[in-house]
């Protein structure tokens, strides 16, 4: 049933980027609601004012039953067999022990796991809970009227459990998420003149727009590789002794990680391993940088406009707003009055940490040793589910998070695939999970 169900799942183009995949997306949606129905699911359909919809399925065995909620996405980045993928993105493609497509782990791949699990065990009369799928359009480009949603329907969607697959394990250990990092993103664009000019008349004599960018943005970082903002760490939480002893067993996973990434070197602060660096500390990426001409050959002009994109990532217990205005500080102050800028931003969202010691995350422990017979290793994860924060924030309930997919899935990126025998291993964790 499953390859069957992703096949046809991954075939959409269900692209939440670009509004031209919308009718795409309401096949998407199509798809996923006679799915449900046609197993006796209660299906509604959320539409956002601004977002893709989102699908509530809802499975009431019996009342006296435990229920849980599980969360995934149905949107996906953009692909194109033109940017390198060895087979169509879209075309669900089976060779040298993975399966290849976009979606097929992000987060088609691993939401389709524990619904076709939760179909089988209803076919068998073996599902031992009640059960509600949320799956959501905007996953991908954050989704500002998510929280709204789950407040206005909170008893709609009120569970005992809440369950999320959608991330990496550790080499080929089972995990377990015990953080998530917040965030925002950030457009800052510099003006010096009113339009291009000639860089041989003017060039050397007035303000270069790229120039001034690139220099302000060289200023974010210190020698160490800390943000060099003010007071930017004041409100981070203190790494513990436990924390890093966790993750120094990671340590060997880490650099194979690096390895097949095919970066030469870790570049973080002063005695930190990297499942401490992105996991349990802030960052600011640039993402993207444009100014002047990009075209073929060569234009010769002084830029008067520079455009960069941010990317932030927060953890407990920054929240994304201070972030925000610190960074607005930094650039009032380090700026040139003869450059023109202004800041623009969205996506604001908050940084999670979950309680691991409650029974649920115990029993998943004990399954998922059970399903891939090595211990469950725990992970502080540099990524962000803003779901996962407005569920802790708004129902009080720690979100497990139990990551499914192989950590060279190339998630994002071009061949993006799953490893069958990771997936086999995922299939047996779900099942035990919903039938015990």
């Amino acid at each position: 049933m499953y390859l069957d169900f992703l096949k046809s799942f991954v075939a959409y183009k269900s692209i939440s980027t670009n509004p031209e995949f919308l009718p795409e997306i309401t096949k998407t949606v199509n798809f996923l609601k006679a799915k449900f129905e046609a197993h006796g699911f209660v299906v509604t359909v959320f539409d956002g004012k601004e977002v893709n919809p989102v699908i509530f399925a809802n499975l009431v065995q019996d009342p006296k039953l435990e229920t849980v909620l599980i969360y995934g996405h149905y949107d996906v980045q953009p692909a194109d067999k033109k940017d390198g993928w060895t087979s169509d993105p879209f075309t669900l493609t089976e060779r040298d022990g993975r399966i290849f497509g976009r979606g097929a782990i992000d987060n088609k791949g691993q939401i389709a796991i524990h619904i076709t699990t939760v179909f089988e065990l209803m076919a068998e009369k073996k599902l031992k809970y009640n059960i509600k799928f949320l799956i959501e359009g905007n996953e991908e480009t954050s989704n500002p009227e998510m929280s709204s949603l789950l407040k206005t329907h909170k008893d709609e969607f009120q569970s005992d459990y809440v369950l999320v697959s959608d991330g990496e394990v550790v080499g080929d250990n089972p995990t377990i998420d015990m953080s998530l990092r917040g965030g925002l993103n950030l457009t800052i664009k510099f003006r010096t003149a009113q339009n291009n000019l000639h860089s041989g008349i003017y060039g050397g004599a007035v303000p270069n727009a790229a120039y001034e960018l690139t220099r302000f943005l060289s200023q974010l970082y210190t020698a160490n590789n800390q943000i060099a903002i003010p007071n930017y760490y004041d409100h981070v939480d203190q790494i513990t002794k436990d924390q890093l002893d966790n993750n120094l067993v990671l340590k060997s996973e880490a650099d194979k990680l690096l390895k097949h990434t095919g970066v030469k070197t870790l570049l973080a602060e002063p005695d930190m391993d990297f499942f401490t660096q992105t996991g349990l500390r802030p960052t600011i990426q640039v993402t993207s940088l444009k100014s002047g001409y990009l075209d073929p050959g060569y234009s010769n002009i002084v830029p008067a406009t520079a455009e960069a994109k941010l990317n932030f990532r927060i953890v407990k217990s920054q929240t994304s707003q201070e972030a925000l205005e610190k960074f607005t500080m930094f650039a009032k102050a380090c700026i040139p009055s003869y450059v023109d800028f202004e800041i623009s931003s969205n996506g604001q969202h908050e940084a999670v940490k979950a309680n691991i010691s409650s029974p649920i995350f115990k029993l998943a422990q004990n399954l998922l040793e059970a399903s891939f017979g090595k211990p469950v290793l725990f992970k502080n994860v540099g990524g962000a589910i803003p779901f996962v924060g407005d569920i802790q924030d708004i129902f009080g309930v720690d979100v497990l998070q139990v990551p499914l997919c192989n950590d060279d899935c190339n998630m994002h990126g071009v061949d993006e695939n799953y490893d069958l025998q990771i997936l086999a291993k995922a299939q047996d964790f779900s099942r035990k999970f919903f039938s015990i």
